[in-house]
């Protein structure tokens, strides 16, 4: 499937958490009348005495029998923040994840296209043994070498926004940052420090569960505080980046391939 298809797909999740999110912000225990009750209880098919509760805010009213209450953490101050880190969490990988299927996808055309200082990057590319012997099968070289790079692409992390300047490097892309500013109109420099903070979050949600080094500002949970317009702000960052990155990425492709014909 195309990377950027891959890309939406994965990219969605993210953009229902933070809806989610707005969606379920500021809920607290409420009481309803009896005859509204009443009225749940016939529509589930339940005892009349059944104890319902409820927790509501101006936007949804939640319902829950008696046996799984609402959890008093989520009408809790910073309670639903979750959301907004797993949100942080899925852009990030959806982001991961399309840098290295664009590469997987389009390193075969750089090789063919003898470019020398992707070569740089694909000549030290390394398999195992049982990986080689498998390799065997393959009769067509050009088959060969993108079965390699699977090899090696393969569950890859961004660790730092110097990771996406490599990524660019293997593909060719001598003037990365300035053609992503050119197509998407949004300063490079911004882009940069938008989606630098994304991967670096991630990083510290996933090593250090959002436990920042030192105890000072952190929120009522021992975790760094966050917000929903820093989260969405980044988020959408990314979204924008990639989709001016396929584009930039792809036109350069196109350019390589025009050369192998």
């Amino acid at each position: 499937m195309n990377p950027l298809t891959l890309f939406n797909q994965n990219f969605s999740t993210a953009e229902k958490l933070l809806q989610m999110y707005q969606l379920a912000g500021g809920l607290k225990k409420t009481e309803f009348p009896e005859s509204f009750r009443n009225t749940v209880c016939a529509t589930w098919g339940i005892m009349d005495n059944t104890h319902v509760r409820y927790a509501s805010n101006d936007r949804m009213i939640i319902l829950t029998r008696s046996a799984s209450g609402v959890p008093d953490l989520l009408m809790e101050a910073g309670g639903l923040d979750f959301l907004l880190r797993q949100a942080l969490i899925v852009a990030c990988t959806a982001l991961e994840s399309f840098f290295w299927d664009m590469v997987r996808v389009n390193a075969l055309t750089v090789v063919r296209a003898r470019r020398t200082k992707a070569d740089r990057e694909l000549r030290n590319l390394t398999l195992t043994l049982e990986q080689y012997l498998s390799m065997e099968q393959f009769g067509d070289p050009n088959l060969r070498i993108q079965k390699i790079i699977l090899h090696n692409f393969e569950k890859k992390v961004l660790h730092d926004i110097r990771s996406i300047d490599r990524i660019a490097d293997i593909l060719t892309v001598r003037t990365f940052w300035e053609d992503i500013e050119k197509t998407c109109g949004e300063p490079a420099a911004n882009l940069k420090r938008l989606v630098g903070e994304l991967i670096a979050r991630r990083n510290q949600i996933a090593h250090r569960a959002d436990r920042p080094e030192d105890q000072e500002g952190t929120d009522s949970h021992g975790l760094k505080p966050i917000t929903f317009s820093w989260t969405n702000m980044r988020v959408q960052a990314a979204k924008t980046f990639v989709l001016a990155t396929a584009e930039v990425i792809s036109m350069t492709m196109r350019q390589l391939e025009q050369k192998i014909q």
